[in-house]
């Protein structure tokens, strides 16, 4: 494909991750203002459930159909469901709506992750480290300005205001997924035999890596904004640190791909993992905005570092043995990811009442290293995968 037609797909992707996070943090500060009434603890515990069965649920469905049908139509599906969503989430009247709108969330985010993934690690094959990491900045971004426009917009125009807005940028993002990737399939999509790949070693260390990244990162966003409110941080000045942290994971893309070119990028991968957990010990004991701002951008170039050569390793997985079969590998990272966010979740939940936050990111930092020595351990033993 030319360099045209690559820049396409990459846009594509970026965007698309953008509007998924976006949505994603769109629904946190508004959730209790949905006409579908109040939203206790309770309620709110569901709808995260809700979610995650989504994203667990559509996650193989769209792995398989990526690589049986092209990544063309299942990328205008999630784009589909995630309009459906938006507008589930502006008219429920209703909790159940409320419900049905997370589960199509979820699924959306399942089809947007798992292929768009896939495109990238097809059309950047000698690339595919740097541009992962370009078109995750796509995510990231998203989940900062989700609740800053939801907020903001909400107090411009009310409830309605936020979704009118976001619906618009999800036809956008509908017809980019539908006239800007070409509706063909450039290499043969072979099924492979999902046993053997899930037993393969080269796929499982960068799974294992993707599930600390989403769980060291994932600990962060909830509760590092209400610390910084606490110390006297304006809402300005958090966003500005997560925008920041942002702008610097973004820089981080072309050393973190020269690193994997010329190192083991398992031993990139370790490094960003130790570094996560350097960084989450160290965000616990800073004070004031600055502080925290070095901090954070600390934390998100280990993030880089551990994220992007695994998003890219996946892929090179299937490149060796010869398939093409990057939908498959892409709903494993997107179950692992899932999993790293849902055990975060669960860690927040417990935690947050029972001791403060230096422990938990110690105890994260501690439950990071602990899984460094079987990283090493395992070593890459393909299995051979016969295909379906």
């Amino acid at each position: 494909m030319h360099r045209l037609g690559r820049f396409k797909v990459l846009a594509v992707v970026t965007y698309a991750l953008f509007m998924d996070y976006l949505v994603y943090g769109l629904i946190v500060p508004l959730s209790s203002y949905s006409p579908a009434g109040e939203m206790g603890g309770e309620r709110l515990s569901m709808l995260y459930a809700s979610y995650a069965l989504g994203v667990l649920a559509a996650t193989p469905v769209f792995g398989y159909l990526g690589d049986r049908l092209g990544y063309h139509k299942p990328m205008i599906a999630g784009a589909l469901l995630s309009g459906a969503a938006i507008l589930l989430f502006w008219l429920a009247s209703n909790f159940p709506l409320l419900l049905l709108a997370r589960l199509f969330q979820g699924a959306a985010a399942a089809g947007t992750w798992t292929i768009g993934l896939s495109l990238v690690a097809e059309h950047y094959v000698p690339d595919r480290v740097r541009m992962m990491g370009y078109a995750l900045i796509g995510s990231t971004a998203g989940s900062i300005i989700g609740p800053a426009i939801g907020g903001g917009l909400f107090q411009l125009g009310g409830y309605s205001l936020p979704f009118a807005i976001t619906a618009a940028m999800a036809l956008v993002d509908l017809a980019m997924r539908t006239f800007l990737l070409a509706d063909k399939r450039t290499r043969s999509q072979e099924s492979p035999d999902l046993r053997a790949l899930l037993l393969d070693k080269s796929v499982l260390v960068p799974a294992l890596a993707i599930g600390l990244a989403a769980f060291g990162w994932g600990i962060v966003e909830p509760l590092m904004p209400p610390a910084l409110e606490r110390g006297g941080a304006s809402p300005a000045e958090i966003g500005g640190i997560f925008t920041i942290a942002t702008i610097f994971y973004g820089l981080c893309a072309p050393a973190v791909a020269w690193t994997s070119e010329h190192f083991p990028i398992r031993s990139v991968i370790i490094v960003g993992i130790v570094g996560m957990a350097f960084s989450l010990i160290l965000l616990g004991q800073l004070n004031g905005p600055i502080q925290v701002g070095i901090g954070m951008c600390l934390l998100s170039a280990a993030f880089a570092f551990t994220l992007n050569p695994t998003s890219a390793e996946l892929g090179n997985a299937i490149d060796r043995r010869g398939l093409s079969c990057y939908a498959a590998v892409y709903a494993v990272y997107n179950i692992a990811y899932s999993i790293g966010q849902m055990a975060t979740n669960g860690l927040a939940t417990a935690a947050i009442h029972l001791v403060n936050l230096s422990q938990i990111f110690g105890s994260t930092a501690a439950a990071m290293m602990l899984c460094v020595p079987l990283l090493i351990r395992l070593k890459d033993q393909p299995v051979e995968m016969a295909q379906g």
